[in-house]
């Protein structure tokens, strides 16, 4: 049976007494304990093994604790990083937390000691873990629908924003689709909002699966009407998307279920509000046009 460790601690030191001491000591602690013996050696280990304390030695052959560190807090910002330092050097670890080091250990030093410092670096780190997840969930929350599980209209226009300011940088192509449901008042109130509401979580996960995930992106624009972002699409490229999701939307099993949807390629006589009209005026053609198509601007 595999031993549970409580967390993973990197030891980097050129001194093979030490690292031999410490990785038993935090071993019966009841930590998996990595071992380096140069700082490249460390920040090798860092971005492979992703420990959760680093125990650092200031004074390392080639590249120093210092500059070691620097290094690891630009990979992990919020790694936890304990320097080991002989008594003649407690100015550079005094500098040291200045970088970012969470504290600092003099050699030779108390076996209660080292083990009481680590463990509280390994609650930081956790707390620092916790709160970085709980920051990235508000800020997911904060752009995404709750329905759907798309991006929302506020975000919508700032990714628009990013893209063609990238556009105009690179050149790329751009597309925007954007489409509503054919008759869904009518659907609502024939079998209800609950039902309603499953046809629109539908469309999502639909739109969700046929465009590339991390890089177009899709939204609910509001209310029953959506919008599609394609990066480095150009008006053939996604028409066949288009085509794509109406057509699995129309296949999706709900009764009269289509969308009408409208299609835009970005050029330069178009701003930002001007690329969303042409997209949006497209889709209303295909709507007057009898709905469950697709039209692009010309």
């Amino acid at each position: 049976m595999s031993k549970a460790f409580k967390g993973k601690v990197l030891i980097v030191d050129d001194t093979p007494d030490t690292l031999d001491i410490i990785g038993k000591l935090l071993w019966f602690e009841g930590y998996q304990v990595l071992t380096a013996s140069t700082g490249e050696e460390g920040i090798e280990c860092v971005e492979k093994e992703k420990p959760d304390v680093v125990l650092l030695d200031i004074n390392l052959p080639g590249m120093d604790g210092n500059q070691t560190l620097r290094e690891i807090k630009r990979i992990n910002p919020i790694l936890s990083v304990i320097m080991l330092t002989a008594y003649a050097t407690v100015d550079n670890a005094i500098e040291a937390l200045k970088f970012g080091a969470t504290d600092f250990i003099k050699k030779p030093f108390e076996n209660e000691h080292l083990i009481h410092i680590v463990n509280q670096a390994l609650e930081k780190h956790h707390t620092l873990l916790e709160k970085e997840r709980l920051e990235e969930e508000v800020r997911r929350l904060s752009i995404t629908d709750d329905l759907t599980g798309l991006y929302n209209h506020r975000h919508f226009f700032k990714t628009l924003e990013a893209e063609l300011v990238r556009r105009k940088r690179q050149g790329t192509s751009l597309s925007l689709l954007m489409f509503d449901i054919d008759n869904f008042k009518q659907y609502n109130d024939l079998h209800g909002h609950i039902e309603g509401d499953r046809v629109l979580k539908k469309i999502g996960a639909i739109v969700k699966h046929s465009i590339r995930s991390n890089v177009d992106s899709g939204y609910r624009y509001g209310g029953d009407e959506f919008a599609v972002l394609l990066i480095g699409a150009t008006r053939e490229q996604a028409l066949g998307i288009a085509d794509r999701i109406r057509s699995t939307i129309e296949e999706s099993g709900f009764e009269k279920i289509t969308v009408s949807i409208g299609l835009a390629e970005f050029n330069d006589q178009y701003d930002l509000e001007g690329f969303v009209k042409a997209a949006d005026q497209a889709m209303y053609m295909a709507k007057n046009s009898g709905g469950n198509r697709v039209y692009t601007h010309s």
